[in-house]
C-alpha cells in the first residue's frame, strides 16, 4: 500500500510553547479585567476605596476638633473613635478594650501597632482617637458585616480563575495530544493483529512523526519477513505433504503383502506375528493420512468428536500393546475396571496419546520387564494408569518431561529420542479436557505415567494439534 503524503510537522514544544503563551495572554487578561471591574464598582460607589476613611478624617478633622460635643454622628464612616481627657480617662466611644489601650499609647507617644491605623485630633482639654483600615470596604453595612472582605474576594476570584486558565489550556493539550497520539496507537494495534497492508497517517507532530516513520520501517521489515517464512513454512509443508503421500505407497504394499501371506497357511504364532504387521501398517497409514492433513490446513489438525465404544478403543490399544510387547520381550499386566459401554472422544488421537505413553515405557524397561496397564473411569474422565519396571524418571524429567523436545537419557536407557511423545500425549490430553502426570512408581520401582481424557466431547482451547 502506498504512503500518506507527510504533513508538514511542528515540534512538540513549539506546541507546548504556544500553550505556554495562551495561558500567559489569559493571565493578563484575567488581571487587566479584574482591575476594570474594580474600578467600576469603586467608581460605582458599591466598594468604598482603601484610601476612603482616611481621606473622610480630614475632610471632617476641622469639625470635630472645634465641634462643642464629639457625637457619633460627626465621626467618619468606616471608623471607630474613643474621647480620653488629658489623664487618659476614657469619656466615650465605640472601640474595643483593646484598641482602647492601643489608642492611649497613640495619644502619649505616636505609634501603633496591629492591623488598624490611628489619628488622633487633639481638643481644648481631651483626645479624640480615630481608629480605621486602609483597605477597600463594602458600601454596603451588611457586606461588611458579614461578608468576606473586597480584596479577599478578589483574590479568591483571580486565584480560581487563574487556576481554571491553567487547567483548561493542559486539558485541551491533553486532548490533542491524544489524538496525534491515535495513529502510534492504530500503526501498533494493525502490526499486533498481523495487518500489515495499512497506509501510514502521520499527526503533524515532529516527534510523533518520527516515531511512526520508525514504525513502518518496521513494519516493512517485518512483512518482508513474515512473507519470506510463509514462503518457507508453505515450501516445507508442500515437502512433508508430497513425503508422507509417498509414505503411503510402501504402507500399501507392506499392507497386500501382510494380507496375502495371512491366506496362506501359517502356524498361530506366525499368524499372531502377521496380525501385528498388518495392524501396524494400518496404524500407519492413520498417522500419515493425519500428517497430510495438518500439512494442508492452515489452522492444523482439527478435532472432530466421535461417539465411540469403549471396547473397541481399549482393544485396539490393548492390541497395538501385545505388539509392542512381543518386540520388547516385556510382560503385560492389563487391568478394566467400570468402564462405560461408549465414549465421545477423537478416536486415533487418544489411540495415539496412550501408545506414546507405552511406546515410552516400553523402550525404558529391561528385556523380560513388567507394564503394568489399569484403566478406569472416574467423573467423565477416561484414566489410564502405566507403570513399568524401568529405572523410573530422573528429578529433571519429573519436572519438564512433557515439555516439547525434553530429552534426558540418562537414567532411562533406550534408542534415540526427539522429546514428542509425552509433550504430544499431553497436547491431546488437554484437547479431551484432560491431563498427564509425570511420577515414580511406589509399587514397580520405575516411571508412572497417569493420563486422563474428558468424554464428554466438549474440546477445550483452540481446536488444532499444536
Amino acid at each position: 500500500m502506498g504512503r500518506v503524503e507527510k504533513r508538514r510537522s511542528r515540534t512538540l514544544s513549539g506546541i507546548f510553547l504556544r500553550y505556554v503563551l495562551v495561558m500567559l495572554g489569559l493571565m493578563f487578561v484575567l488581571g487587566i479585567c479584574t482591575v476594570l471591574i474594580f474600578n467600576i464598582l469603586v467608581n460605582s460607589g458599591a466598594i468604598y476605596p482603601a484610601n476612603y476613611a482616611e481621606r473622610k478624617i480630614n475632610e471632617a478633622y476641622d469639625v470635630i476638633q472645634k465641634a462643642d460635643e464629639v457625637t457619633e454622628d460627626i465621626i467618619p464612616p468606616l471608623c471607630r473613635y474613643v474621647i480620653f481627657n488629658a489623664d487618659g480617662e476614657v469619656f466615650g466611644g465605640n472601640m474595643t478594650e483593646d484598641s482602647v489601650k492601643i489608642a492611649w499609647n497613640v495619644a502619649n507617644h505616636g505609634t501603633a501597632s496591629g492591623d488598624y491605623f490611628y489619628k488622633v485630633i487633639p481638643r481644648s482639654d481631651e483626645y479624640v482617637v480615630l481608629q480605621y483600615s486602609l483597605t477597600p470596604q463594602y458600601q454596603s453595612a451588611f457586606l461588611r458585616e458579614h461578608f468576606i472582605p473586597p480584596q479577599n474576594l478578589m483574590t479568591i476570584i483571580v486565584v480560581l480563575s487563574g487556576i481554571a486558565m491553567i487547567l483548561l489550556p493542559s486539558v485541551s493539550f491533553g486532548k490533542k495530544m491524544k489524538r496525534k497520539m491515535k495513529p502510534v496507537m492504530n500503526a501498533v494495534e494493525r502490526i499486533k493483529n498481523q495487518d500489515l497492508e495499512y497506509e501510514v497517517s502521520y499527526s503533524g507532530v515532529k516527534e510523533i512523526d518520527d516515531c511512526l516513520s520508525s514504525i513502518d520501517e518496521m513494519r516493512n521489515a517485518l512483512k518482508d519477513s513474515l512473507e519470506r517464512q510463509w514462503k518457507a513454512e508453505h515450501e516445507k509443508n508442500r515437502q512433508m505433504s508430497a513425503l508422507a503421500h509417498d509414505i503411503k505407497t510402501p504402507l500399501t504394499v507392506i499392507r497386500g503383502n501382510a494380507e496375502l501371506l495371512s491366506e496362506m497357511e501359517m502356524t498361530d504364532e506366525q499368524k499372531k506375528y502377521m496380525d501385528y504387521i498388518a495392524s501396524s501398517a494400518l496404524q500407519i497409514q492413520t498417522y500419515v493420512q493425519t500428517l497430510i492433513e495438518v500439512t494442508k490446513s492452515v489452522d492444523g489438525y482439527q478435532y472432530r468428536f466421535e461417539k465411540i465404544r469403549t471396547e473397541a478403543l481399549l482393544g485396539d490399544i490393548k492390541k497395538q500393546t501385545l505388539g509392542l510387547s512381543e518386540v520388547f520381550y516385556l510382560k503385560i499386566n492389563w487391568k478394566e475396571h467400570d468402564i462405560s459401554e461408549t465414549v465421545c472422544i477423537v478416536y486415533d488421537q487418544v489411540v495415539r496419546a496412550v501408545m506414546n505413553i507405552i511406546k515410552n515405557a516400553a523402550e525404558h524397561t529391561p528385556k523380560g520387564g513388567t507394564i503394568d496397564i489399569d484403566i478406569d473411569e472416574k467423573r467423565g474422565k477416561l484414566i489410564f494408569t502405566v507403570e513399568d519396571t524401568g529405572r523410573g524418571f530422573t528429578k529433571e524429567a519429573l519436572m519438564h518431561g512433557t515439555e516439547q523436545f525434553f530429552m534426558d537419557d540418562t537414567s532411562r536407557s533406550g534408542g534415540v529420542h526427539y522429546g514428542i511423545g509425552l509433550f504430544s500425549a499431553k497436547t491431546i490430553a488437554a484437547k479431551h479436557g484432560g491431563k498427564i502426570s509425570l511420577t515414580n512408581s511406589e509399587k514397580t520401582g520405575g516411571a508412572k505415567v497417569e493420563i486422563c481424557f474428558g468424554t464428554n466431547g466438549k474440546p477445550m482451547g483452540t481446536e488444532f494439534l499444536a
